[in-house]
């Protein structure tokens, strides 16, 4: 016979016979159910997920400095239990470290951040940001998993009901070799080399440049080769498997004189696009450095007028 999850009682009755017509109950047993059941949902600006968002092994991701939200609801406990394997489950908060290199989890350790127990109810926790153990939060480079334990009782041994997680991933940084601040290029302008590290694994980058002092927000000229484009979102085409960590790269830029032809000031400026903030613009990098031919072209005449032979 099936039980609810409300439990089932179970009574036993005799009938007198004869003369005696009345009924007596011997004896009552009450059947409860002990079936824990637990759903979660992580909650982050990125609506990437990796496996079944109904299971109890997705993978979710965020960038570590923003905020994710989780959300679980536990069932199927008997409340008011004097057994405590009845009344609760436990939940376990881990951490583990990903290789700065490769963004592996292989042969990284696992360690605890937090731990409770949980019964019958509904439980928020957020918005939070990621507990990894990283020299700074915006380079946390991990994962954090929430383990959920049926604990052992009725000749059961402890077993893990439910084991999602969500990785972290270190903010973008940028960097140009070869240009300093505020420098003054009188010739052409070298070639400059854009190294780009962590960039998200749903992100849009390049290399943009516009005329006059750096402004927050400016939209300027995309640099030809420049541009980057990883995941679904911004490569709706793609046959092959998208990555999902993030990139480390460099890109060359050889032609940026001719972006900078007339003279003046110039801001060049490296951006990326994430699920973050709407997917709005987000500045990695600026300089600014100005252009004056000028020069080069007063210091020839006067060359030129110093050499001319005197004619008798």
């Amino acid at each position: 016979m099936s039980v609810s999850k409300a439990g089932a009682r179970y009574e036993l009755f005799a009938r007198g016979t004869a003369w005696d017509s009345n009924i007596y109950l011997l004896d009552t047993k009450i059947v409860g159910t002990y079936n824990p059941e637990t759903t979660i949902s992580i909650v982050s600006e990125d609506d990437y997920v990796r496996g079944e968002a109904a299971s109890t092994t997705f993978v979710k991701r965020t960038r570590a400095d923003r905020p994710f939200s989780v959300n679980i609801q536990v069932q199927g406990l008997v409340d008011g239990s004097s057994n405590p394997a009845e009344r609760s489950v436990y939940l376990a908060v881990h951490g583990k470290n990903y290789d700065p290199a490769t963004y592996s989890s292989l042969n990284q350790p696992q360690y605890l951040i937090e731990e409770s127990n949980l019964e019958n109810g509904t439980y928020t926790f957020g918005p939070i940001y990621h507990q990894l153990t990283s020299p700074t939060m915006s380079s946390g480079n991990g994962e954090q998993s929430f383990t959920f334990v049926r604990y052992a009782t009725h000749q059961v041994p402890d077993t893990i009901i439910a084991q999602p997680k969500i990785e972290i991933w270190p903010v973008a940084s940028a960097s140009v070799s070869v240009i300093t601040a505020r420098q003054v290029f009188i010739d052409r302008i070298p070639s400059l080399v854009v190294t780009l590290s962590h960039l998200y694994p749903d992100s849009r980058n390049y290399v943009q440049i516009y005329k006059g002092n750096q402004v927050l927000g400016t939209t300027g000229t995309l640099i030809k080769g420049t541009e980057l484009r990883f995941g679904r979102h911004y490569n709706p085409d793609q046959t092959e498997s998208s990555t999902n960590v993030p990139q480390s790269l460099s890109v060359s830029i050889d032609d940026l004189s001719n972006y900078a032809s007339e003279d003046g000031t110039y801001t060049l400026e490296v951006i990326t696009h994430t699920p973050f903030f709407g997917r709005a613009a987000e500045r990695l990098y600026h300089i600014t450095f100005e252009v004056d031919r000028v020069i080069t072209s007063r210091g020839q005449i006067s060359t030129m007028e110093i050499s001319r032979p005197i004619s008798p």
